[in-house]
């Protein structure tokens, strides 16, 4: 693209020629220009589209669970948005600054796991008022087994039947265990073997080489389902 200086008398507006030089002007001629007055110039200022206004999403989790391959997937997908940033919060953060000095976010995306300073999350959601995407308070109710179940009964969600043992010398009622050769006796309950021991709070199963009954803790004893070695696991579809 080739520019001439304008002579004496002419307008002082640049006119631009297209084409490499004299031969490259096409077969079009010489008459082919474009001009822009300063009208036209400022006109296209107007038009410009001013950058998206961002979304700003915050991770608030243990590494282990930000940075799990799960998390990962579902960051690169949001990224993909142009108006959406993501911050991940790490853990030297939530664990050691206060929640006054945690990064700023819209909208927030936090779990609990093991470690996890869940009352110092729920106070930063009090502060900042981010959009939760997940209910940080029910997130207190998971870590305890007895309350998974009793909000499962309360939605009407089928579960296997069950009995409490809860060895808390507070509640006698509710620790009376007598175990037999073929069965367990949960409060009155009979569970015939084989049945499932869970403890009541959110650790996951572990295997263990114990054949009787453990007698120290607190535990659920629920009746065993066969699934022919399948493992079968029962997702939640939140909606979100």
């Amino acid at each position: 693209m080739w520019s001439l200086p304008a002579s004496e008398g002419e307008s002082a507006t640049a006119h631009f020629f297209l084409g490499a030089g004299d031969e490259g002007l096409g077969t079009r001629g010489i008459g082919m220009r474009t001009e822009e007055s300063d009208s036209e110039l400022l006109e296209d200022e107007e038009d410009e589209v001013p950058p998206e206004p961002q979304i700003i999403v915050g991770i608030c989790a243990m590494t282990k669970k930000s940075k799990s391959k799960p998390m990962t997937q579902i960051l690169e997908r949001l990224c993909r948005f142009d108006y959406l940033t993501v911050i991940i919060l790490g853990e030297d953060v939530i664990l050691n600054e206060p929640v006054e000095n945690w990064p700023s976010c819209h909208c927030l995306i936090s779990f609990h796991s093991k470690g996890f300073p869940l009352d110092k999350a729920v106070a930063y959601s009090k502060l900042r008022n981010p959009f939760l995407i997940n209910d940080l308070a029910m997130q207190y109710y998971i870590q305890d087994r007895r309350e998974v179940y009793r909000i499962l009964q309360e939605e009407g969600v089928d579960l296997p039947r069950y009995a409490v043992l809860n060895r808390d010398p507070a509640r006698p009622e509710e620790c009376n265990l007598i175990e037999g050769e073929d069965q367990v006796e949960v409060n009155g309950a009979v569970f015939p073997k084989p049945f499932v021991e869970k403890p009541i709070g959110s650790r996951s199963s572990v295997y263990s080489p114990e054949s009787s009954v453990r007698k120290t803790g607190s535990y659920i004893y629920e009746e065993f389902m066969p699934t022919d070695g399948t493992d079968v696991k029962v997702m939640v579809d939140t909606g979100i």
